[in-house]
């Protein structure tokens, strides 16, 4: 589009911004900016959407879910989070078509599908910072939280790091055999994983699967505390 349809977009969102300039700059993806100004595009809005989506994620969880260990609301959390399930809820609003894009802009499914995640985040930092916090909560409550599944794999530790690993851009977790010890019939194995080529987790097991959901759950906590 060359574009943004102002009311339209406030129309879907069921939000009218007091500043309306951030709505457009949430709906601005760097191939139409300059590249020598930073700061007219998404992008900006969009760190600032993800730490407020996070925040009330968590939120949402504890109260949700109060007898739950912090290795399920982590694993909950991500599915929530996580790029794919942000692209499906935006794809649900039509927020691609709102999407003012530029030239450059390679419109392939991958491409769309980050850039609809990365606008649902816009928005949430857009919100936040017109109106504050708990205008960013009802719109996250209703669009993302009641719209989302976050039961999936939850006792499938390795399914969810790996997905983790996928939506942050990072490589595919490692998993090596590090120890091995007790008698053949009852084994104990130590398994090790690793991110980026840098430690991430350990865990033991009485088979090689056991061991590696252990390494992936501590993984997971450990990353969770970095985010």
């Amino acid at each position: 589009m060359t574009g943004i349809p102002v009311s339209e977009a406030e129309e879907i969102l069921q939000y009218r911004f007091s500043d309306r300039s951030l709505l457009v700059k949430a709906l601005t993806h760097s191939s139409v900016t300059d590249l020598n100004c930073p700061g007219n595009d998404y992008e900006r809005l969009e760190f600032l959407g993800d730490a407020v989506l996070e925040l009330l994620t968590r939120e949402h969880l504890l109260a949700e879910y109060p007898d739950e260990s912090e290795g399920d609301l982590t694993r909950r959390k991500i599915r929530i989070v996580q790029k794919g399930n942000l692209s499906k809820q935006g794809q649900r609003l039509g927020l691609a078509d709102l999407a003012h894009v530029g030239r450059s802009f390679v419109s392939s499914g991958g491409a769309l599908e980050s850039m609809t995640a990365d606008i649902v985040e816009s928005l949430i930092g857009a919100i936040y910072i017109d109106s504050g916090l708990q205008s960013a909560r009802v719109f996250i409550t209703r669009e993302i939280l009641m719209q989302s599944d976050d039961s999936g794999s939850l006792l499938d530790a390795r399914s969810e790091l790996q997905e983790y690993c996928q939506a942050k851009g990072l490589t595919l977790p490692e998993y090596s055999l590090t120890a091995r010890s007790g008698p053949d019939h009852d084994p104990v194995f130590t398994i090790t994983v690793k991110i980026e080529g840098k430690y991430a987790g350990r865990g033991t097991g009485t088979t090689r699967g056991a061991a590696r959901g252990k390494a992936a759950e501590e993984a997971l906590k450990k990353l969770e505390r970095l985010v």
